[in-house]
């Protein structure tokens, strides 16, 4: 029973990675069925990844005393029914709030999951449980930027959001008959916990190169496809979700970051080597031919996921104490960097083009190439 009730967390896992992404792919569907702009449609991922940014710090003092059973079930059951009215909206003002509204339900969502897989697991498989679970948020998020792609090429886009509507209901009746009551242990950060944590300079920089890793990382996947479209004669929108199969790379890289450090000869070479590969796959995307945007968005990819793997193990390595803390302003910097990535450099693309863009991304991810140079210094 147990082992059947982790497999129903990782499905729900996957369900809200492919929530959260779907939209990614048909911005440019979007664009030209709604009138609306690249940054207006890049907005759908900003307003739903945004509260993920804040979520470490704050829900913990909103949920501690809820049975993560109860989150669970309210929260599917909410996104299935705001994901079938996105799919029947027309207008721009209330299929943005609803990503927003779906926005404040996820960081729930995943909080609780990783809560429960943790408790319900032994000691001695707890370690494999939640990777695991590192890869299926990868997968599930290939999944949603895929299928939402090969659905809105056969049936329009409005179908595939409407099926994953009725699956989340079907994930939150799943979960009421067979989940467990178990609450959720949350951390309530105090203040002086957080000051004296990013007094650490480490812990500091660690969290700005992330913050810019994933900016850069959320630009590139955010408006890939408004560039396709421009270059590719035979665009369409399954041909942009297959683009993000070189983000299934993450997957194998979750499970060999031992092996990624050795072979680098420590943690802060081995995340200067992904960030150094990210900025040359980055200039690899000049290419005007899909098969070299194939070849940089795997490359890419593995840049990004080794730098974000290695980092998270190397923030819990260094954390003396306050290590809850560490973790949680670590996915606070990291979605903050991809919320403000997937709108900001928006305003560089539409005026000044692909090429200014890259620039530009490509600026932010050699920032946070320093940060890491400092800290080999002061490790040094």
């Amino acid at each position: 029973m147990k082992q059947a009730e982790i497999l129903l967390y990782y499905f729900c896992t996957g369900l809200t990675l492919c929530i959260l992404y779907a939209t990614q792919p048909i911005g440019p569907i979007f664009e030209s069925q709604l009138g609306i702009s690249k940054t207006q449609a890049a907005l759908f991922t900003t307003a739903i990844m945004t509260p993920l940014a804040f979520a470490g710090i704050f829900y913990g003092y909103l949920l501690e005393k809820i049975q993560i059973k109860s989150i669970l079930v309210i929260a599917f059951l909410l996104l299935g029914i705001s994901e079938i009215i996105f799919s029947f909206t027309h207008s721009y003002f209330l299929l943005l709030n609803i990503r927003g509204f779906q926005g404040l339900l996820i960081p729930a969502v995943l909080t609780g999951i990783m809560s429960y897989i943790s408790q319900i697991s032994s000691k001695d498989s707890v370690a494999n449980a939640i990777g695991v679970y590192i890869g299926v948020t990868i997968i599930g998020g290939f999944m949603g930027r895929a299928l939402s792609g090969f659905f809105t090429d056969i049936f329009g886009w409005r179908v595939f959001f409407f099926i994953i509507g009725c699956v989340a209901i079907i994930a939150s009746m799943l979960l009421l008959k067979f989940s467990q009551n178990i609450k959720a242990s949350y951390l309530k950060p105090r203040l002086v916990d957080i000051i004296h944590t990013l007094k650490t300079r480490h812990n500091l920089y660690i969290f700005l190169m992330i913050f810019g890793i994933f900016f850069t990382f959320q630009a590139m996947l955010n408006f890939i496809p408004f560039e396709l479209a421009k270059i590719d004669n035979e665009y369409s929108s399954s041909k942009a979700g297959m683009l993000y199969i070189g983000y299934l790379v993450g997957v194998l890289v979750a499970f060999n970051t031992k092996k990624i450090v050795a072979f680098f000869g420590g943690s802060i070479k081995a995340i200067t080597a992904g960030i150094i590969i990210l900025i040359i796959a980055t200039q690899i995307f000049r290419a005007d031919s899909f098969e070299w945007i194939f070849i940089a968005m795997v490359i890419f990819c593995l840049g990004n996921f080794i730098s974000h793997s290695i980092a998270s193990g190397f923030i819990n390595k260094m954390a003396t104490s306050h290590k809850g803390i560490s973790n949680g302003l670590y996915v606070s910097f990291y979605y903050f960097g991809g919320a403000l990535g997937s709108f900001v450099p928006g305003f560089i693309y539409m005026p000044f083009g692909w090429s200014a863009l890259l620039w530009f991304i490509s600026g932010v991810s050699l920032i946070s190439l320093i940060f890491i140079m400092v800290i080999r210094d002061i490790k040094n």
